[in-house]
């Protein structure tokens, strides 16, 4: 006969304890493969978000380019879609899903839209690292506008 509190001859809080312990470990494992990364390619910073099912519709354009020290287009800091990577580091090549390889100076078109500008912006305010896209945008580049990608 097992005694109250217990099934199987173990008590229920270890079986409880079993259980949250798989619970918080999947969702772990889970928010692991969803976040977006950042990669350094020499001196620029590459910000390459989460995946995500949905987005903005606006056009970001530009020359490739380098903007606080964080990959971008123009005069704006850019959070690339998921799956971008960087083919070579000198000279920056970077391959970017639905566009293709670009470098420095070439013109891009990407789907998305500004989540940080600084139309109005204190200059005694100087911004903070802000987190776009499951990637934390360094100070440097959150001085600029920023544009998620799709």
């Amino acid at each position: 006969m097992t005694e109250p509190g217990t099934r199987g001859g173990r008590p229920r809080s270890v079986r409880l304890g079993a259980i949250h312990a798989v619970v918080v470990s999947s969702v772990l494992l889970m928010a692991a493969g969803c976040g977006g990364r950042v990669v350094t390619a020499g001196d620029v910073t590459v910000l390459v978000s989460a995946r995500t099912g949905a987005g903005m519709d606006a056009l970001g354009a530009g020359p490739l380019s380098v903007v606080g020290g964080c990959l971008g287009l123009g005069d704006f800091v850019v959070v690339w879609p998921a799956g971008t990577d960087v083919v070579a580091e000198e000279p920056l090549l970077v391959e970017v899903p639905a566009v293709g390889r670009v470098g420095l100076g070439d013109r891009v078109e990407v789907a998305g839209g500004f989540v940080v500008e600084h139309s109005d912006r204190d200059e005694r305010h100087e911004p903070g690292p802000t987190e776009v896209g499951g990637v934390t945008v360094p100070s440097a580049c959150a001085r600029h506008d920023v544009f998620l990608a799709q």
